[in-house]
């Protein structure tokens, strides 16, 4: 089937479904499961020995025979890449990525969390997403569940130090959904007591995570009873994503009820599902561009994202 076909008749069997917690892919009639990419702690930890590293070094502005050494501001270098990776205040101080991630580990195991981990790495910085399948919690309202969990960032091209951001996986097909709206991400600068700091933390995320079930549930709900019209959710998709390669894997992941229409709540696990069946395939970057795209989706009615699509367009004319 050709993918413009593909795309324009979604009432067929869907192409990816979820039993036992892992994705499934069609291929004609052969069904194919999709590997999970999720490691155990102790594998982290041997993978961090590896981290590239960097120290700050200083900034000389140069002209001709003038060499003026910078007093305000140093240079993130990365020592394993030989490459700046930005420049920082003279105050700042950069924490290592091999230590900020057995900081997490020590305090994961200080809080007797079992943990699983997906390692994505950019240039200069690693993300990791923690999943606590045993620390789980029921929408009953809304007849969903999910486990908790955590994406921290450690990026040597950005001065926000490591930042911890909070984590859910919808247990009906393991979409993994960053809700910063739910519980608001948290920035750590480098101290020597990192490892107690980074505790004290997970442990007030998840237990915020938890506290917050009424307000998932009212943002799932919502969004539950919003819907769109097939056709256009097509355009609105095309607007939101640009790129014909995303529009085309989110827009295959959707099918429309017996009215043509579709929910936001629906769209939102379309865009989600693409990210976490993509695994380790997309860059850090992409993955916070596309789950930035999806809290959105779940959190703007429909009506207002169309309106917002409506008004780039007229921009563009103009």
């Amino acid at each position: 089937m050709e993918t413009d076909e593909f795309i324009n008749n979604p009432r067929r069997p869907s192409s990816f479904w979820c039993e036992e917690g892992l994705p499934y892919l069609t291929v004609g009639s052969e069904v194919i499961k999709m590997g999970k990419e999720e490691m155990g702690l102790a594998q982290l930890k041997n993978l961090a020995m590896g981290f590239d590293r960097a120290e700050m070094r200083d900034v000389h502005i140069v002209k001709d025979s003038e060499d003026y050494l910078s007093k305000r501001h140093m240079g993130v270098w990365n020592v394993d890449r030989g490459e700046l990776a930005c420049i920082a205040p003279k105050s700042y101080m950069v924490i290592q990525h091999r230590y900020a991630t057995e900081c997490l580990i020590e305090a994961l195991s200080s809080l007797n969390i079992k943990a699983e981990a997906l390692l994505k790495k950019s240039r200069h910085g690693i993300q990791i997403d923690f999943d606590f399948p045993e620390s789980k919690m029921e929408l009953t309202t809304v007849g969903e569940s999910f486990t908790t969990g955590i994406r921290v960032v450690s990026d040597y091209s950005q001065v926000a130090g490591l930042v911890i951001a909070a984590r859910v996986t919808r247990l009906a097909c393991s979409n993994g959904m960053i809700v910063n709206d739910i519980v608001k991400p948290r920035r750590i600068k480098y101290t020597e007591e990192l490892k107690v700091t980074v505790e004290g933390l997970i442990d007030k995320i998840i237990k915020d995570i938890i506290a917050s079930d009424d307000k998932l549930a009212n943002m799932v709900s919502i969004s539950m009873k919003d819907s769109i019209e097939w056709q256009a959710l097509k355009l609105l998709t095309k607007a939101l994503f640009r790129r014909k390669h995303y529009v085309k894997e989110i827009l295959s992941r959707i099918r429309f009820n017996e009215e043509g229409r579709v929910t936001r709540w629906d769209f939102y696990n379309a865009v989600t599902h693409y990210v976490s069946s993509s695994g380790s395939r997309l860059k850090p970057q992409i993955d916070n561009w596309l789950q930035n795209k999806a809290q959105k989706i779940l959190k703007t009615p429909i009506a207002q994202l169309t309106e917002e699509m409506v008004k780039v367009e007229e921009k563009k004319e103009n």
